[in-house]
C-alpha cells in the first residue's frame, strides 16, 4: 500500500508542476500583446498631437506674462514703500527739529505702538497727542507730589470750644498754681 501512495504522490507532483500546452500558449500571446501595447503607449506618450503641442505653447506663454506682470507689481510696491518710508523720516524729522526735547526713539515707538490706538494718521498729530499725554502725565505727577506735600487737615475737638486759652504767663508759676486755676475755670464753666 505503500508503494501505491508513493505512485500517486509522484504523479500527482508532476502533473502540477506541467501545464497543458495550450494554457500555456494562451497566457504567453496575452503577456505578449501586453507588452506590445505598453511600448505603444511609452511611444505615444512622447508624441504630442498638433492640437496638444499648441495648447502648451499658449500655457507656457501665460505662464511668462503672469510671472512678468507680478513682478512689475511687486517692483510698484517696493518702490511705493521705499516713497511712503523716505517721506515718513522726512516729516518726523521736521517734527523732531521743531521740538528738541522729544527723543526720536521713544517717540517712533509711541507711533508703532499706539498709531491703531488712536487713529494716528499724520506725524504732526502724532507730536500733538505725545505732547498732550506726557502733559497729562507730568500734570498728574506734579499734583500728586503737592497733594503728599501738604498736611491733612485735622477735625476740631468738639469738646474744646472755640477760644483755645492763653498758657503764655504759665511758665511764672508753679504747677500746683496751674492746677487749682485751671480747677476753678471748670467750675466756673460748670455753674453757669
Amino acid at each position: 500500500m505503500t508503494e501505491d501512495v508513493k505512485q500517486i504522490e509522484e504523479e500527482t507532483s508532476t502533473s502540477e508542476q506541467s501545464v497543458p500546452y495550450s494554457r500555456f500558449k494562451e497566457v504567453n500571446e496575452k503577456a505578449k500583446n501586453t507588452e506590445q501595447e505598453l511600448q505603444t503607449l511609452k511611444a505615444e506618450k512622447g508624441v504630442l498631437t498638433p492640437e496638444q503641442q499648441k495648447e502648451k505653447q499658449a500655457r507656457t506663454f501665460l505662464k511668462g506674462l503672469v510671472k512678468e506682470q507680478l513682478q512689475e507689481e511687486e517692483e510698484e510696491r517696493k518702490a511705493t514703500e521705499a516713497k511712503e518710508q523716505k517721506e515718513f523720516e522726512s516729516n518726523v524729522d521736521d517734527v523732531l527739529s521743531v521740538n528738541t526735547i522729544v527723543d526720536r526713539t521713544e517717540f517712533l515707538k509711541f507711533i508703532e505702538d499706539n498709531s491703531n490706538k488712536y487713529g494716528i494718521t499724520t506725524v504732526k498729530g502724532a507730536m500733538k497727542l505725545y505732547k498732550d499725554l506726557n502733559k497729562i502725565k507730568d500734570e498728574t505727577v506734579e499734583q500728586t507730589k503737592e497733594n503728599l506735600a501738604v498736611r491733612p487737615k485735622l477735625p476740631k475737638s468738639q469738646g474744646a470750644g472755640d477760644i483755645t486759652p492763653d498758657h503764655s504767663g504759665d511758665k511764672q508759676k508753679s504747677y500746683e498754681q496751674i492746677v487749682s486755676e485751671t480747677i476753678e475755670e471748670a467750675e466756673a464753666k460748670g455753674r453757669k
